[in-house]
């Protein structure tokens, strides 16, 4: 698990407006040192900072870390947060979220109006700084910071610079790497975070096809696993979570179907349509 239950004194100054004071930054090394220990005295080998060095979402943190975006005003029936299968099916749940402090999406949509760099130096070595002051004070010899894999940077993203989205994604991932290597070089472990697959599923099937899903997913993998084998610490780091994400879909479609689920690799049998 990477991202954790913030603090109350820790929310308070995020939502005062308070990111970047000397009471911010004393708060968030604290909270970083109580979750950490905490976990340890939970028995995890492995534990994180619980990502609480990300002031907006697991993957809208990177609007604070990237150039070349801008935030505009967007309505609530434009915005694609507010999409999906789910949301129709369980309103209620998500009425009750919404309604929660910070539960919403935001009213704002990121657009990509210039050249994409990362500018996060300063944030992600104050992460690690704190990640590792923690380590030292629970008697924890190893642990992992998770950051959003290129693919769910700012997912929901617009894109007028680039010449194809595509491009703007592989722009999104070069930058994206200086964070990567820099969790790698100070001898922690990475973690590429990819959930936003989860959401593209519920949004994209139907109408689109489950091998259509398939395809996105396979793409996202390998483009994450390209820049991950440039640092072997940070390539066996890789979460299984593309894998698990596909599993669940597939027995998802499976009960749709009211059918038991293929085994992995298995050949789907054509009907017998008689001689």
């Amino acid at each position: 698990m990477g991202s954790l239950v913030r603090p109350p004194a820790l929310l308070e100054l995020i939502r005062g407006g308070k990111v970047g004071s000397p009471a911010y930054e004393q708060c968030l090394k604290d909270s970083v040192l109580d979750v950490v220990r905490r976990q340890v005295e939970a028995g995890i080998d492995i534990p994180s900072d619980g990502e609480f060095g990300k002031n907006i979402s697991w993957s809208q943190y990177a609007l604070e870390r990237l150039s070349g975006f801008e935030r505009r005003p967007v309505a609530k029936e434009k915005n694609p947060f507010y999409s999906g299968a789910d949301r129709a099916r369980f309103p209620e749940f998500y009425a009750e979220m919404d309604a929660q402090p910070g539960g919403g999406a935001s009213a704002h949509l990121a657009v990509c109006v210039g050249p994409i760099a990362y500018t996060g130096q300063a944030a992600v070595q104050r992460d690690v700084d704190n990640f590792k002051s923690a380590l030292v004070a629970a008697g924890a010899s190893q642990g992992f910071l998770p950051v959003a894999a290129p693919a769910s940077v700012i997912p929901d993203r617009r894109n007028e610079y680039y010449q194809s989205d595509d491009a703007c994604l592989e722009a999104i991932a070069a930058a994206m790497r200086s964070e990567y290597r820099a969790i790698v070089a100070a001898g922690l472990f990475l973690q590429l975070d990819d959930a936003r697959l989860a959401v593209t599923y519920d949004r994209m099937v139907p109408p689109a096809s489950f091998e259509d899903y398939r395809s996105l997913g396979g793409e996202a993998r390998r483009g994450a696993q390209r820049r991950a084998r440039r640092h072997p610490r940070g390539a066996r780091a890789l979460p299984r979570l593309l894998g698990q994400l596909a599993r669940a879909a597939h027995h998802r479609r499976a009960a749709r179907g009211n059918r038991r689920p293929r085994a992995a690799g298995a050949r789907r049998r054509l009907p017998d349509r008689g001689g």
